[in-house]
């Protein structure tokens, strides 16, 4: 059963001296420090069709740009994370990323965003800018999670970048075990034969995301996930 999130938790960082302008961050996009993602100096995709992909990240604030009926609402890992970097989302986020992708595409045989490390699509024009950088650079890749209903606004506007460029743009619907392409809490549901698997970084079978690439190669299993 689906546990209901606490309406009176704020729509923000537990840490409000993590949020960080455009104009105070170097950069938005961040080159991996996250072992569980890689753990070599120059993180890049080790197989499949992204191999040699460098990985990056965007961190947005939890709860500020997701629904307020995410499964983790409440615990979201984000209450763990003080010191990191929040960049506040808007219009000067989405002027950033169209540059840094540009240049980072240019740099690179391949580069791979993790959206979000925390955070979510906060609108559907948010959204369709990932469309409109999927579509201007063919070296770009991306992967992540959203807590959005497959049937809401925004959920729909993913679907149809999914529905468009396969698994450049990886996104799983989270806590949907009623879809194929979701990512689930083990919490909730159990592994199942053909069906879906425990992530195996979480479980030892590989040394990361750059070793596995399950979650955007394997659109036929949904993903478990332990909490964190």
């Amino acid at each position: 059963m689906m546990k209901k999130a606490d309406i009176n938790k704020p729509a923000a960082t537990m840490y409000p001296k993590s949020r960080r302008t455009v104009a105070e961050s170097k950069s938005v996009l961040k080159q991996s420090k996250n072992k569980k993602l890689s753990k070599d100096k120059l993180p890049v995709i080790k197989k499949g069709k992204f191999k040699g992909y460098v990985i990056y990240t965007l961190t947005l604030e939890e709860r500020a740009t997701c629904p307020r009926y995410c499964y983790h609402w409440d615990d979201c890992y984000g209450n763990n994370m003080m010191f990191g970097h929040r960049i506040q989302h808007g219009a000067e986020l989405e002027a950033a990323l169209q540059k840094e992708v540009a240049e980072l595409c240019g740099l690179y045989r391949g580069v791979i965003i993790r959206l979000h490390v925390l955070g979510d699509f906060y609108s559907v024009d948010y959204v369709e800018l990932w469309q409109h950088l999927l579509t201007k650079f063919d070296n770009l890749a991306i992967w992540g999670f959203t807590g959005y209903k497959p049937t809401s606004d925004i959920g729909l506007a993913i679907r149809a970048v999914r529905g468009g460029f396969g698994e450049r743009f990886a996104v799983r619907f989270s806590n949907a075990p009623e879809w194929q392409f979701s990512a689930n809490s083990a919490d909730l549901i159990k592994p199942a034969k053909n069906k879906s698997v425990i992530c195996p970084e979480q479980t030892g079978k590989t040394e990361s995301c750059a070793t596995c690439t399950i979650c955007w190669a394997a659109d036929y299993v949904q993903v478990l996930f332990q909490t964190h």
